[in-house]
């Protein structure tokens, strides 16, 4: 009975410590360092599919979404970061009033849909020449995301970049283009986390360090 008596206190108190090291585990340990957060604008022509790629990496999606007018913010969760995204509406009516919304952006995102006409492409390098001209967005970052990707006869990013003329155009800044489609959520992903890199370089260390 002896024996029976210390092999049951030594398997209680293995037990104990089990235990007592799940709960330093689960309740004790630091808090990990909270994500930095940056506010941005999301750009482009009306029909370029920014609504639904937002709100869809930002987990808001719905079979319902309207045209924005005026501007949405969407908060979209990176590995390194929290993007506070401003999405502005993109019509011949509201483009205008683009520049009224750029105060506190530090960086850019342009979505240019895919799969649009020649004419929509030239359009698109303008209004996106005319709005990286502004004095308040002066040497920010730029995202160009290839929105569409998942319809036949996008063209693919290298495509998009030489019509628009993307290195004339952002040769004073940081910039990237980004092939993806409202199903593929993961690239644009990648697309945001290369504009945050440019936005703060430490957070790509970060990342690094975290993998």
């Amino acid at each position: 009975m002896g024996d029976k008596c210390q092999w049951c206190s030594l398997a209680c108190a293995i037990c104990r410590i089990g235990c007592f090291r799940c709960y330093q585990t689960v309740c004790c340990k630091e808090p990990s360092t909270p994500r930095p957060s940056y506010s941005v604008i999301a750009i482009g022509l009306s029909q370029a599919g920014k609504s639904m790629l937002f709100a869809k990496l930002s987990g808001d999606a719905s079979e319902k979404l309207e045209p924005t007018v005026g501007f949405s913010v969407k908060a979209v969760q990176l590995p390194s970061a929290i993007l506070n995204v401003k999405e502005l509406g993109g019509g011949d009516n509201v483009r205008k009033y683009w520049p009224h919304y750029f105060g506190g952006a530090q960086g850019i995102v342009f979505v240019v849909d895919s799969c649009c006409n020649d004419d929509d492409v030239d359009l698109a390098a303008a209004e996106l020449q005319e709005v990286l001209s502004h004095s308040s967005l002066e040497s920010l970052p730029l995202l160009v995301l290839a929105n569409k990707q998942d319809v036949n006869g996008a063209r693919s990013a290298d495509e998009l970049s030489r019509m628009m003329g993307l290195d004339a155009i952002a040769r004073k800044r940081n910039w990237h283009i980004q092939a993806c489609s409202k199903d593929d959520t993961e690239s644009a992903k990648q697309g945001l986390s290369k504009l945050v890199s440019f936005i703060n370089p430490d957070t790509e260390t970060s990342e690094q360090n975290r993998l």
